[in-house]
C-alpha cells in the first residue's frame, strides 16, 4: 500500500476501464518527489506527503482527492489504514518542535513516536475526544448543517469535550448550545477514529426531552426533526459513524 498525502487530500489513480479509482503502485511514483515519513505504520509500503499545489502535469494518471471524498472509494479495513497514516503524517508536521524546550524533535528508539533528545521530552499523537449523538423523537431523526457543510450535506450533531467534562456531560452541553433542545436516555452506541482533525468520536443515542429548537447560528445553518423518508441530506463519506448513526435510525423506522 503506497500512501502519499497533501495536506487532507490523497494522490490516486484512475483505473485503466471505468470510473474505479486506486491508490498507485511504487513505479507511477518513482518519478515523483515526495517527503517521506520518519514513522512507517505496518502494512505500508510507501507514506510521504507532497505540496497540495504540486504540479501533477507529468503525471496525467495521478490526481490529488480531498480525503472525505478519497475515502468513499474504499472498504474500511483500508479506510482505517489510510486514516492512521495520514494521522501519522499530520501528528509529525505538528510536531516538528518540542513543547517543552523547542529544540528540534526527533524519532523515538521504538520508532512509532517522536521525542526530544534535548529534554527528553516524549511527544504523544494528539486524540481528540468528541461526542456524536442521534436524538429521536417518535419516528424522527434530529438532523442538522452546520455552518461549514456543504449545501447538500447534513448530519447529526457532534462537538468536543471540554476539560473537566464526562461523556455524557458533553451530549447534554452541546445539544443544547447547538439546538436548545433538552434530552433524555443517553446510550453509548458505539465509536470511530476520525481525522478532521484528530478526532475519537464516541457515538449515542438519545431521546428528546423538552424545549423548541433554538439554533447557535454563529456554528449551525439549520436543523429539524425528519422521518426516514424526509431525511435532507447525508454526510460526504459512507463509512463514517454519522453515516452509520443514520442508516442504523433508517433501519430501525
Amino acid at each position: 500500500m503506497n500512501l502519499i498525502f497533501a495536506a487532507k487530500s490523497l494522490l490516486v489513480t484512475r483505473a485503466a476501464t471505468g470510473d474505479s479509482w486506486h491508490l498507485p503502485d511504487s513505479s507511477q511514483l518513482q518519478a515523483l518527489s515526495y517527503q517521506s515519513s520518519l514513522i512507517q505504520p505496518e502494512g505500508i509500503n510507501i507514506l510521504g506527503s507532497i505540496s497540495s499545489d504540486v504540479d501533477l502535469s507529468p503525471f496525467p494518471e495521478l490526481s490529488l482527492v480531498n480525503l472525505r471524498q478519497a475515502l468513499n472509494f474504499f472498504g474500511i479495513e483500508m479506510v482505517e489504514k489510510i486514516i492512521h497514516a495520514e494521522q501519522m503524517l499530520f501528528y509529525q508536521n505538528t510536531h516538528r518542535y518540542c513543547g517543552s524546550c523547542g529544540q528540534p524533535t526527533s524519532l523515538s528508539a521504538s520508532g512509532k513516536w517522536l521525542h526530544c533528545s534535548s529534554c527528553e521530552h516524549e511527544i504523544y499523537p494528539r486524540i481528540s475526544p468528541a461526542m456524536i449523538v442521534a436524538i429521536t423523537r417518535g419516528d424522527k431523526l434530529l438532523m442538522a448543517q452546520a455552518n461549514h457543510f456543504a449545501p447538500e450535506m447534513w448530519s447529526v450533531l457532534a462537538g468536543f469535550c471540554e476539560v473537566g467534562e464526562s461523556l455524557e456531560q458533553t451530549v447534554h452541553r452541546e445539544v443544547f448550545e447547538e439546538v436548545g433542545i433538552k434530552i433524555k436516555n443517553v446510550q453509548y452506541w458505539g465509536s470511530q477514529y476520525w481525522p478532521f482533525p484528530n478526532s475519537l468520536m464516541i457515538a449515542f443515542t438519545a431521546e428528546y426531552d423538552s424545549g423548541e429548537i433554538v439554533l447557535d447560528t454563529n456554528e449551525m445553518r439549520a436543523a429539524g426533526f425528519f422521518s426516514k423518508d424526509e431525511i435532507p441530506g447525508r454526510p460526504s463519506t459512507h463509512l463514517s459513524i454519522a453515516s452509520r448513526l443514520i442508516d442504523d435510525f433508517i433501519a430501525k423506522h
